[in-house]
């Protein structure tokens, strides 16, 4: 079961203000863990414009899935005669489970919309430069109170028969994938087979397993019982789009049963990463291990892919940017205008935001350790750019970059 403070911590409640002039601005983030720079980077991922009253919109970007309702309340001084707000329950890090469920909060949302255009502080709240949630109760609590509901909902989803980290929906496909392998390797063949390799290279591409998508061995060594597998086209996430998080624990399931089948021995699957969570991946990878293998080892292997991966991206952004714009052209450039163009050229930063001499990053590579991405990272762009920069890394896989820190210092 996931526990309420794992929840709370993720979830976030937004109340933004539409003003005719300077756009949405976020009045008011309910939340256990707050950060003002992921705030206002959050605000640039809400749109009015598709947006229709008292209807709940939900949308996915990097690592968060948001669910958002538009209203008005009248106000004859304000243009056009209303003010327009968005409420918004904003997920960090969703599981399949929250993703497939964020649309069934729109009930909850609506009670507490409700009870919002009737708050006549709501007015007041909307023409302040900058008001504190302590100072209206009245608002702090419906806020507080739709949060508590929305983790509510969401805690149930993980009572029951279900145990283990992952969430529940994928619980379930988990376990169906495994019953799915195993009646798959029942009714293959092993004729005329020479090797383990070469019977998980055939029942790969057979028509049984590859409907799911085009499987690729990456890396496989029987002896020491562990491989990684990428998988093009899964149709999980071709249905399901771009959804923030992980969708392939079908696909985990049907793996866990066939290398469990080949190796003789329980092994777990885990999808390390999934081409459902950015908009640039186009392949799932998949790492094998034995279920009593020393967990530092899983841990050094996992994070020895990812660090490949890493590599493998730097690599391709620099091919971008020279192909582009070519090596001499790129390094005359202003600092601020080589680490824009950077930016867009990573494939492991989803998204980035300007502050002046600062900059926002979704990095990709966020949940894993410091000295395995971050350090090195921090030396590569600073190697790239010509400039002394400096990286720290915050909540929710958003990294802060600056540059000319030390030129300040010198001058004071």
């Amino acid at each position: 079961m996931v526990e309420r403070t794992d929840l709370s911590n993720r979830i976030n409640v937004m109340l933004f203000h539409f003003d005719q002039r300077l756009g949405p601005r976020l009045l008011f983030n309910v939340a256990e863990v707050s950060d003002p720079r992921i705030t206002s980077a959050l605000t640039r991922l809400m749109d009015f414009n598709f947006l229709q009253e008292m209807k709940a919109i939900v949308n996915a970007m990097a690592n968060v899935v948001y669910s958002s309702m538009f209203f008005s309340v009248p106000n004859p001084l304000a243009r056009g005669g209303t003010e327009q707000f968005m409420i918004s329950i904003v997920i960090f890090d969703p599981t399949i489970t929250e993703y497939l469920m964020v649309s069934s909060l729109e009930e909850e949302m609506e009670q507490t919309t409700s009870k919002l255009m009737m708050l006549t502080e709501l007015i007041i709240i909307a023409n302040h430069s900058n008001p504190s949630l302590e100072n209206f109760p009245e608002l702090s609590s419906d806020l507080h109170d739709l949060k508590d509901k929305v983790v509510e909902v969401f805690q149930e989803l993980f009572y029951g028969q279900f145990e283990g980290k992952k969430d529940a929906i994928s619980q379930i496909l988990g376990k169906i994938g495994n019953e799915a392998g195993k009646k798959i390797i029942q009714n293959h063949s092993t004729k005329n087979i020479k090797s383990s390799r070469a019977y998980l290279t055939e029942i790969l591409k057979s028509p049984k397993i590859s409907r799911w998508g085009k499987f690729t061995i990456l890396h496989y060594d029987p002896e020491d019982r562990v491989a990684n597998i990428s998988l093009k086209n899964s149709i999980w996430t071709d249905s399901l789009g771009l959804m923030a998080t992980k969708a392939c624990a079908f696909i985990e399931g049907i793996l866990e049963s066939l290398f469990s089948h080949i190796i003789g021995e329980p092994i777990i699957c885990n999808e390390m990463r999934c081409a459902a969570e950015y908009s640039y991946v186009q392949e799932c990878y998949f790492q094998i291990a034995p279920r009593r293998m020393n967990q530092e080892k899983v841990s050094y292997r996992e994070e020895q892919t990812i660090r490949d991966m890493a590599l493998e991206d730097r690599r391709k952004t620099i091919e971008l940017i020279e192909t582009d714009m070519g090596k001499a052209i790129f390094q005359d450039l202003d600092p601020m205008i080589r680490l824009i163009q950077l930016f867009n050229k990573a494939p492991f930063i989803s998204d980035f935001y300007i502050d002046e001499t600062k900059f926002l990053i979704v990095c990709n590579y966020w949940r894993y350790p410091d000295e395995i991405i971050c350090d090195s990272c921090e030396k590569w762009i600073e190697e790239k750019c010509k400039e002394k920069i400096k990286l720290v890394k915050s909540p929710h896989r958003i990294c802060e970059i600056s540059y000319g820190f030390e030129k300040k210092s010198k001058k004071k």
